[in-house]
């Protein structure tokens, strides 16, 4: 199973003004949304801003495979708790459920890809797109992955979760598929 989480930092930086980033309204943010353990990763940080969003991305990832593993969605960003280790990896605890996270973090956004295995074989893409509408970019989104393996006869399908499921000719295949857009970015991974 694959999860994956692009965010648009230009996006979310109009999503949440300065005033929302200084002082009480901040902090009740950061508690809402991270352990103990994770703000002080934030608080460690020299660019804190970026290291939330990261911290959000990996959670979002993560939670996308949980909800193919258990076929549960749930809102409580504070059950899952992130670790950061070396060349943009780490791991997502949920309910004592490990899934581990491969990140990048670029100057417009950063995207990650959560799996259940550390060292699992995936295809992932990301790029730009032109509109802001979310049918817009969901149509574009799926037919550049499509477009990708190139095979005829597959069919896009989402189960009761929201969960794309991929179908050829009418036959439900065994690949795990996530997709994410936010703001300018849209991306894709396959296992």
């Amino acid at each position: 199973m694959i999860g994956n989480d692009i965010i648009d930092l230009k996006q979310a930086a109009k999503d949440s003004p300065d005033s929302y980033r200084d002082g009480k309204r901040y902090q009740r943010f950061l508690d809402k949304v991270f352990t103990k353990k994770e703000q002080q990763l934030i608080s460690n940080s020299k660019d804190q801003y970026q290291v939330v969003w990261l911290l959000w991305s990996m959670k979002e990832a993560a939670y996308k495979v949980n909800v193919q593993q258990f076929g549960k969605r749930f809102f409580n960003p504070k059950r899952l708790e992130c670790e950061l280790f070396y060349n943009n990896k780490g791991q997502v605890t949920i309910d004592g459920n490990l899934y581990f996270t491969l990140s990048m973090a670029t100057e417009e956004f950063i995207h990650s890809i959560a799996t259940l295995e550390p060292e699992h074989y995936f295809k992932s893409a990301w790029f730009k797109v032109e509109s802001l509408d979310y049918k817009t970019q969901s149509k574009t989104l799926k037919k550049k992955l499509l477009e990708s393996l190139n095979i005829d006869f597959l069919e896009l399908r989402k189960d009761s979760l929201g969960v794309p499921i991929l179908f050829l000719e009418s036959q439900e295949l065994d690949i795990s598929i996530s997709f994410s857009h936010h703001g300018s970015f849209s991306s894709y991974s396959i296992l």
